[in-house]
C-alpha cells in the first residue's frame, strides 16, 4: 500500500504520474509555507524545492507543521526534509538555506519548476520575488497576510488587485505600482493579476518587541519588526489552499487566473 493510494483515487493514475514527475518550489517555510510544502509531499509531488534561511524557534511551535521540541534550532529546510521523507522516502527534497533579498530576487529562483509558491512574509523580498516570477513568465501563487487572524473560512484565492482588509496586500500593491504594474485592463506599463491567497478578516495589531528593540532598526543585517500574533488555523489553512492550487494547476484542473507553467 503506497502512501498516496487514496490520492490516486482522486487524481487517477495518469494524474499521479504527472505529480510524481513534477517539481514545485516553496519560498518560505513559515506557518503557510511549511503546511504547503508538506501537502505537496503528501499529494505525491516528486520534487519539492524549499527556500528558507531560518531555523525552527519556540515561537514557531503554535503553527509550524514540523515545529516540535525536537526540531528546535534545526534549519527549517532540514526539518522539512526529515518530515517529508517520513511520509515518502522517495521524495526528492532540495533545501536552499538562503534569504531572498530585494533586487537580487531573480537570482534566487530555482530553474525548472512547474509551479512556485511565494510564502514569504517580508515586504521587500516578497514584492521583488513576485515581480521577478512575473517577468520570467512562471506559474506562481503568493500568500498575503495570515497573522493576527482566527477564521480560516475567510481565506480565498483571487487577484491581488481585488483584495481588501489586508494591510500586507495594500503594501504589496503600492510597491508593485511603483514598479510599473497594474491590473489587467488598467493601461499600466505591465499588467498582471498576481494571483494570491488572502483573508478579508481584520487582523489584530502587532505588538512591540519584548526586548525593547525598535521596529525599523537593523540588527545583524536583519530589520527588526513588530511582533505579529498568530494561531494555528489561518496560516496552515492558507498553506493547504496554496498547495491544492499548485497541484490542480499541474493537473490542468485549476481555472483561476495566472500563466501556464513554463519549464526552464
Amino acid at each position: 500500500m503506497g502512501f498516496d493510494e487514496r490520492t490516486r483515487i482522486v487524481t487517477g493514475e495518469s494524474g499521479a504520474a504527472r505529480l510524481a514527475a513534477a517539481r514545485v518550489c516553496v519560498f518560505g517555510l513559515g506557518g503557510v509555507g511549511a503546511a504547503a510544502a508538506m501537502d505537496l509531499v503528501r499529494a505525491g509531488i516528486g520534487t519539492v524545492v524549499a527556500v528558507d534561511f531560518d531555523v525552527v524557534s519556540g515561537s514557531n511551535l503554535n503553527r509550524l507543521y514540523f515545529g516540535y521540541a525536537d526540531t528546535l534550532g534545526m534549519p527549517k529546510t532540514e526539518a522539512f526534509s526529515l518530515y517529508a521523507r517520513r511520509v515518502n522516502p522517495a521524495v526528492a527534497v532540495e533545501g536552499i538555506g538562503s534569504i531572498v533579498r530585494g533586487a537580487h530576487a531573480a537570482e534566487r529562483i530555482p530553474a525548472g519548476c512547474d509551479f512556485y509558491l511565494d510564502c514569504i512574509d517580508s515586504l521587500n523580498p516578497k514584492v521583488n520575488l513576485m515581480a521577478a516570477l512575473e517577468r520570467a513568465g512562471l506559474a506562481f501563487l503568493s500568500s498575503m497576510g495570515t497573522a493576527g487572524r482566527l477564521a480560516p473560512e475567510r481565506l480565498r484565492p483571487g487577484s491581488l488587485w481585488e483584495t481588501r482588509d489586508c494591510p500586507l496586500s495594500s503594501l504589496v500593491r503600492k510597491r508593485l505600482r511603483r514598479l510599473g504594474y497594474g491590473p489587467p485592463g488598467s493601461g499600466a506599463e505591465r499588467e498582471s493579476r498576481f494571483d494570491c491567497v488572502w483573508s478579508d478578516e481584520p487582523a489584530v495589531e502587532p505588538v512591540m518587541p519584548a526586548d525593547g528593540r525598535t521596529p525599523g532598526e537593523t540588527v545583524g543585517g536583519v530589520r527588526i519588526r513588530a511582533v505579529q500574533g498568530s494561531a494555528p488555523f489561518v496560516p496552515q489553512a492558507a498553506g493547504h489552499l496554496m498547495a491544492s492550487i499548485a497541484v490542480r494547476s499541474i493537473l490542468g484542473l485549476w481555472k483561476g487566473g495566472g500563466k501556464p507553467a513554463i519549464r526552464s
